[in-house]
């Protein structure tokens, strides 16, 4: 075996020995971290973000972020969320561009706080998509550009529901802001198919909202329908379907408060 191959095999067993390694120093920080050991924690997390984990350099960046168990440092802080959102990490990314927004720790720079946004909203996290519609909203590190944040706002209101209430409440409110701009032609050239057609994607988790906003939003349903055919509803039922990929679950209901 030549010298060349060797030297090639070397290189790549070491990478994936440092790599297993790195992976099992953040599983042993992990370990600690549920129990609350941040003490424990702390230095694992300082060699696996070392060798390049990502959620270790998310981890000890959050430590830095907030003084547990290391002097608080917000510099310090960005530094490892920078490192941890370049893999990739959702996380990093959503707080680092928050870094770059209010110049925590870092100088403001909202060019940058659009970029990491759009990173993390690209993984489908609803909050990061709320934030770069607001970015395009206002212009805000960007030009002033509606035609994008109703791109953002319709990819946002087209995710899947989940169970985090927070996030879960964020895509509910911006389906049933999309029923209403097409309803009222707010932006939207004025389509009832189209609005009726958000009224049931927004139906599917309207648990997020309160009983009297739910019941409200019935009403706004049941004035809409007035306006429609039978072969309309149809229509926007099977187009709801298509935005969303599935079947809807929850129409039996649609008239109902849901709990």
């Amino acid at each position: 075996m030549n010298k060349t191959i060797l030297a090639i095999l070397f290189v790549l067993i070491t990478l994936t020995t440092f790599g297993q390694t790195a992976i099992e120093l953040n599983k042993k920080a992990n370990f600690f971290l549920t129990k609350g050991d941040i003490k424990n924690a702390v230095p694992l997390l300082k060699k696996a973000a070392e060798m390049g984990q990502p959620e270790a350099q998310y981890n000890l960046g959050y430590c830095y972020q907030q003084g547990n168990e290391v002097e608080k440092n917000d510099s310090i802080a960005n530094t490892w969320l920078i490192r941890s959102a370049e893999h990739g990490w959702l996380n990093a990314q959503f707080k680092i561009a928050y870094s770059y927004a209010s110049g925590r720790g870092i100088k403001q720079n909202y060019n940058q706080a659009l970029y990491w946004s759009v990173k993390c909203a690209e993984q489908k996290d609803p909050e990061c998509m709320n934030n770069v519609i607001t970015c395009y909203s206002n212009g805000m590190g960007t030009a002033k550009n509606l035609d994008s944040a109703a791109i953002w706002t319709i990819r946002r209101a087209s995710l899947p529901d989940i169970d985090n209430l927070q996030q879960s409440g964020i895509i509910t409110g911006a389906r049933k802001a999309l029923a209403i701009k097409y309803r009222d032609g707010d932006y939207y050239p004025k389509d009832n198919i189209k609005s009726y057609m958000w009224f049931l994607i927004y139906n599917e988790s309207k648990r997020d909202f309160s009983l009297l906003e739910q019941q409200s939003n019935i009403d706004a349903i049941k004035e809409l329908e007035k306006n429609l055919t039978t072969s309309n509803k149809e229509k926007a039922t099977l187009e709801a379907e298509l935005q969303i990929g599935r079947k809807l679950k929850n129409t039996k209901n649609l008239y109902k408060q849901d709990l």
